[in-house]
């Protein structure tokens, strides 16, 4: 009994360490970066349409499409405030300059095919909040139309200021 005790002891240390001298101590740690689900596009592309799907010849309300980008503003302004965390600068700052953005639409689903960013030349380096963006982006539902898809392109503020003014 005490010979199985002693060898059930022995067994379980020399797995213990066998586990342990296993790993590779030099392996590098998971390095987090920073990757966008939404993808990019080439806006000088030709489109290639599904000729198994069938495409109408309406064209998107641009209205609609503006409003609907308009949802986009408040993931935008979170992006903008995380980025002014991580650079160390006061909320109260403003960012300047203005960001470029083209949307590819789908038709079918509104959902977008991609989205391309263009951030003011001083923050273009940022890769963390031009990510941020173009996922405040594509999460926006765009309207739906009957027709091909096309791109929408939108330019507004980076950063339209902290001070908030109260309508009276």
């Amino acid at each position: 009994m005490r010979n199985t005790k002693l060898v059930i002891a022995a067994l379980g240390l020399l797995m213990s360490v066998g586990t342990v001298g296993c790993k590779n101590p030099k392996a590098k740690k998971n390095r987090r970066t920073v990757q966008a689900s939404i993808a990019e596009f080439d806006p000088n592309a030709d489109f290639v349409l599904d000729m198994n799907k069938t495409f109408g010849s309406d064209s998107p309300d641009e209205y609609a499409i503006e409003q609907a980008f308009g949802s986009a503003f408040e993931p935008m302004d979170v992006c903008v405030l995380n980025a002014k965390k991580k650079m160390g600068v006061k909320e109260t700052a403003t960012l300047n300059g203005s960001v470029e953005i083209a949307v590819q639409l789908d038709p079918t689903t509104g959902t977008p095919a991609g989205v391309n960013a263009t951030l003011p030349k001083k923050y273009a380096k940022n890769k963390a909040l031009h990510t941020c963006i173009r996922e405040a982006v594509g999460g926006v539902k765009f309207p739906t139309y009957d027709g091909t898809p096309r791109v929408a392109e939108f330019s507004c503020e980076l950063d339209a200021g902290a001070e908030y003014e109260e309508e009276w």
